[in-house]
C-alpha cells in the first residue's frame, strides 16, 4: 500500500468538506475515508487544529499566493480585466462554504478566513485602482464585489445555476470588467 502523504490528507479533508461539511473533518472520519489508521494522520499532523491549519495554509496557498503569481505574469489592464472575471468561478464553492461554517467554531479557521479574505479584498482594491482610478476609494468598491461574491455563494451555492452567467455579466459591467 501506497504512504499517505501530508498532502494526501490535506486533499481528503478539502475534499470532505466540500461534500460534508464541517462535521466531516473530525480524525475518525478522515482515517475512515483515508482507510488509515490514526497512527498515520498523527504521523502528518500533531492534531485536528495543526490538520485545520496546514489545511487553511493550503487554501491559501491556492486561492491567494498561485493568484498574485498569475497576477504578476498577466501585465495589462485587458489581462489583468480577464483574470478578475475568470477567478471568482474557479473558486470551489462548497469548499469555501464549508470553510465559513467551520470558522464558526474554529478559532484558527476563522483567523484563516479573515486573512485571506482581506488579502482577497486587498488584492482586488490594488486592482480597481489600476483598471479604474477614477474610483476615489478602491477598498470600499473591492470590499462591495467581494461581498457580493460571497453572498452569492450563500444564494446560489450550485456552480449550475442558470441565473449565475446573467448575474456574472451584471457584476461584470457595475463593477467595470466587461470585455466591451
Amino acid at each position: 500500500m501506497a504512504r499517505f502523504s501530508r498532502e494526501d490528507w490535506l486533499a481528503l479533508g478539502a475534499r470532505l468538506l466540500a461534500d460534508e461539511g464541517p462535521g466531516a473533518l473530525v480524525i475518525e472520519r478522515l482515517t475512515a475515508a483515508s482507510g488509515r489508521t490514526r497512527g498515520s494522520f498523527y504521523h502528518h499532523f500533531d492534531g485536528r487544529e495543526a490538520f485545520l491549519a496546514a489545511l487553511m495554509a493550503r487554501w491559501r496557498g491556492e486561492a491567494i499566493d498561485a493568484l498574485a503569481a498569475r497576477i504578476q505574469a498577466s501585465p495589462g489592464k485587458d489581462a489583468l480585466k480577464a483574470l478578475l472575471r475568470e477567478v471568482p468561478s474557479g473558486w470551489d464553492t462548497k469548499f469555501e462554504l464549508g470553510v465559513r461554517q467551520l470558522a464558526v467554531t474554529e478559532p484558527v479557521v476563522r483567523e484563516a478566513l479573515a486573512a485571506i479574505d482581506e488579502a482577497r479584498i486587498q488584492g482586488l482594491a490594488a486592482a480597481i485602482a489600476i483598471l479604474r482610478p477614477e474610483t476615489g476609494d478602491p477598498y470600499s468598491m473591492a470590499f462591495i464585489q467581494y461581498a457580493a461574491t460571497v453572498g452569492g455563494q450563500w444564494l446560489l451555492p450550485s456552480a449550475d445555476d442558470p441565473r449565475i452567467p446573467a448575474l456574472r455579466e451584471l457584476g461584470n459591467r457595475l463593477f467595470g470588467l466587461s470585455e466591451d
